[in-house]
C-alpha cells in the first residue's frame, strides 16, 4: 500500500482562492471583520504549504533570498491570529464622518496592523525571528501586496528545478 501524496497543489490552490476572495471582499465590502476571514485563510494555506515543503524537501529548507523571511513573518501573524484571535488587519482611506481636516480621500486599503497593536506571543509561540520578519515584511503594509509577494515566492518555487511543487 502506498502512502497518500502530499497535497501541495491543494494547499497552493487554497492560498490562491483565498487571495482572490480577499481582493473581491475589499472591492465589494471592505469591512475589516469581513476582510480578515480570507486574509487569514490565505495565511493559513501559505503557512501549511511552507511547513510541508520544509518537512519534505531539504533543498527548499536551504533556500535563501526574501522568501524565507517572508514566510517567517507570515507564520508569525498567522500564529497570532490562530492562537490569540486579535484583529491583525486594519482599513485605511475611504470616507467617514465626522470629517476632520486636513482630510484625505481615496480608496479603502487593508493593512497589517503594527506590531505594537498585536498581543504579545503567548509562551508556547514566541518567535523573536518571526516577530522581526513580521516587522520587516508585513507591519503597516497593504495585505494584498504582501500576499502577492508570497504568491511570487511560490511561483518561483514551482519553476525551480527539483521543487516538490513541479512534480
Amino acid at each position: 500500500m502506498s502512502l497518500p501524496t502530499p497535497m501541495y497543489e491543494v494547499a497552493l490552490a487554497g492560498f490562491e482562492q483565498a487571495r482572490a476572495r480577499l481582493v473581491e471582499q475589499i472591492r465589494v465590502n471592505p469591512n475589516v471583520r469581513e476582510v480578515l476571514i480570507p486574509a487569514m485563510e490565505a495565511a493559513y494555506w501559505a503557512n501549511a504549504l511552507d511547513l510541508k515543503l520544509r518537512d519534505d524537501d531539504l533543498s527548499y529548507r536551504g533556500l535563501n533570498g526574501p522568501g524565507p523571511e517572508l514566510m517567517l513573518g507570515l507564520r508569525y501573524v498567522r500564529n497570532r491570529a490562530a492562537h490569540q484571535l486579535p484583529m491583525v488587519v486594519r482599513t485605511a482611506g475611504g470616507f467617514s464622518f465626522p470629517v476632520t481636516f486636513p482630510a484625505a480621500f481615496g480608496p479603502i486599503t487593508v493593512h497589517w496592523r503594527p506590531l505594537a497593536e498585536l498581543p504579545p506571543a503567548d509562551a508556547n509561540h514566541q518567535s523573536p525571528r518571526g516577530e522581526a520578519a513580521y516587522v520587516a515584511r508585513f507591519e503597516n503594509r497593504i495585505v494584498p501586496e504582501t500576499l502577492e509577494e508570497v504568491a511570487q515566492w511560490f511561483a518561483g518555487e514551482r519553476s525551480r528545478r527539483g521543487s516538490f511543487l513541479n512534480r
